[in-house]
């Protein structure tokens, strides 16, 4: 097959569309043609890497997978109404630069957020005269109203319309949770045109070592905390940092975050107003290191806003905690993601604005009260047998095959 994958965000920028990637990979090495059309890396910094810069369109590429970036607006993760702009752009500049992708094929893959690569994804495959599958990453913009970034209006109400229209339109449907595949029967879409494909862990994360990250950073007497990714609005993260606080009287249980966000600042502000020593901020890291930080911690904490959304969510970063070894406190209501790890081995959640219940389980994983070292590797033995990518990459192919 030759298959036309179209995605805003793509590898060398961070986060769950790494997934695509490793999907089209995989793809190429069993035979089938592979181009992505997408934009210049931006994301989350808003910072274009300097080979970019200064090119409205540029192809390169990666592991026999042919990708065609288009300009966008750069814009950082802190400045969503700029982001928003530039969803429109891509809209504009993918729509130009797609007649420049020579050759037939046989689908175009559309995946979402955001909302705009869906509506490329349905003209495009009108123009090229082939099947329009869509993938649903996470649900827009209901995931947006339920976080607050959308307040409920006319705007949103004629989104929810158009992506509803786009969902009947789709020969199939690519979704990353049950949780998805549930809400989209709700809407009419039938069952069978539907194939849930979850992000699955690549085998990076599950045969990493810590490689020296404790000695690097200060860290080997320390109990450390961690949570790595986006530092957003999505997550409850001012609860861990009231546990910090909780916690000042263990001066070795250490709070360690991994990343940046629009919620970077407002937790550097509270660290400060609390005067915590025991909570840093590494920032940013390269994607390759991400395994050895995971690796290194003791305990990894993952929270998310406690609404209707969150249910039905199934975070990739759970699979790569999992993969570490290393047991996961997860702060949420009870939905798929806390399903997931009772499947795995037994979940440690908490309500993810109780920080007193948060540092009951920290206290109890330090103490051996909980086994921690036993949990973390349930998790591993779960999650390298039922979700390396590469099986789910299997699933997909065969669902794509089907239609």
């Amino acid at each position: 097959m030759n298959i036309l994958f179209v995605t805003q965000h793509f590898p060398p920028e961070r986060g769950a569309v790494r997934r695509l990637f490793e999907f089209a990979r995989y793809f190429v090495q069993n035979g089938h043609k592979v181009s992505v059309l997408t934009a210049m890396p931006n994301y989350p910094d808003g910072k274009v890497p300097p080979k970019y810069r200064g090119k409205f369109f540029y192809y390169e590429e990666m592991d026999g997978v042919k990708v065609y970036r288009n300009w966008v607006l750069p814009a950082s993760n802190n400045n969503p109404k700029k982001r928003m702009v530039g969803f429109i752009t891509f809209l504009v500049t993918a729509l130009i630069n797609s007649f420049r992708i020579k050759g037939e094929f046989n689908l175009v893959i559309a995946s979402s957020p955001p909302v705009t690569t869906p509506v490329i994804g349905w003209l495009l495959s009108k123009i090229r005269k082939c099947k329009y599958i869509l993938e649903i990453r996470d649900l827009q913009p209901e995931s947006s109203e339920d976080f607050g970034n959308l307040n409920r209006s006319l705007f949103t109400r004629g989104l929810k319309k158009l992506m509803h229209s786009l969902y009947r339109k789709a020969d199939g449907i690519v979704s990353v949770t049950d949780g998805i595949t549930e809400y989209l029967t709700t809407l009419g879409v039938s069952f069978s045109k539907i194939a849930t494909v979850k992000s699955g862990v690549s085998d990076e994360f599950i045969d990493a070592q810590s490689n020296g990250i404790r000695k690097k950073f200060g860290w080997e007497n320390k109990f450390i905390v961690l949570y790595a990714g986006t530092l957003g609005w999505a997550h409850s993260l001012e609860t861990v940092i009231e546990a910090a606080r909780q916690l000042t009287d263990q001066p070795d249980i250490y709070f360690a975050f991994i990343g940046d966000g629009q919620k970077k600042e407002v937790l550097e502000g509270m660290v400060r107003d609390y005067g915590l020593k025991n909570v840093g901020f590494v920032g940013l890291q390269p994607l390759e290191t991400i395994p050895y930080f995971l690796k290194a911690s003791d305990v990894l904490i993952h929270s998310m806003k406690d609404v209707p959304v969150t249910k039905s969510s199934l975070p990739s970063k759970l699979f790569e905690y999992m993969a570490s070894g290393k047991p996961i406190v997860f702060g949420s209501s009870y939905g798929e993601a806390v399903r997931e790890l009772e499947k795995a081995g037994g979940a440690l959640s908490f309500n993810a604005d109780d920080y007193n219940q948060l540092c009951e389980l920290i206290m109890k994983l330090k103490s051996g009260e909980i086994d921690g070292d036993n949990l973390g590797h349930k998790y591993h033995e779960y999650v390298a047998r039922y979700h390396c990518r590469e099986k789910w990459a299997k699933k997909y192919m065969t669902f794509l095959k089907s239609l």
